[in-house]
Order: structure tokens, then C-alpha cells, then sequence
């Protein structure tokens, strides 16, 4: 699970030292529970694709909808608006290869 997890993100172009980073959160929220752990996870994934659509790797489009999946569910719409979470799937989708 946290493979394929890291896996998608680095299909986005998300550099490997930034993966690991996300790669820590993402074990923390899933071994503590806490939702600070889950909202700083999402926040952090948010922020890294946000700033990876501006590098020329092109994400995969498996990939991107996977990362949009979890950007969309409960938590991400919570924490985002509509128009933050369809600028980053736009910016993933036209990053897709």
C-alpha cells in the first residue's frame, strides 16, 4: 500500500526526496490516527503536486487520477475548495502522459 502510494507519486514527478517526506507522513497518519496527522498529509501532498506541475517530468495518468481520488474524498474536500482541487487536476491532467 505505501509502495504503490510512493509509486504514484513519483509517476507524478514528485522528486524522490519529497516522496520520502510525504512517505513519513503518510506512516505516521496511518500508525497514530490522528486527524492533524491525516490533514498535515493531505496538505503536504497537496502542496508537492501543486509545485511538481511546473517541471517537465509529465505525470502518469494512472498516476494523477489516483492522486485526484484522494484529493477529492472527504478529507481533501474539506481542506480544499473546488476551485483549488480542479486547478490541480487540471494542471495533473495536462501534465498526463
Amino acid at each position: 500500500m505505501v509502495e504503490s502510494f510512493e509509486r504514484d507519486l513519483l509517476d507524478c514527478g514528485v522528486p524522490i526526496g519529497d516522496v520520502w517526506q510525504i512517505r513519513r507522513r503518510y506512516v505516521r497518519a496511518l500508525q497514530s490516527g490522528s486527524h492533524f496527522e491525516w490533514i498535515e498529509l493531505y496538505v503536504g501532498i497537496f502542496a508537492t503536486l501543486r509545485r511538481c506541475m511546473h517541471k517537465t517530468h509529465r505525470a502518469h495518468s494512472d498516476a494523477a487520477a489516483r492522486m485526484m481520488l484522494l484529493i477529492n474524498d472527504d478529507l481533501g474536500s474539506d481542506l480544499f475548495d473546488r476551485e483549488a482541487r480542479a486547478h490541480l487536476a487540471l494542471a495533473l491532467n495536462g501534465a498526463a502522459a
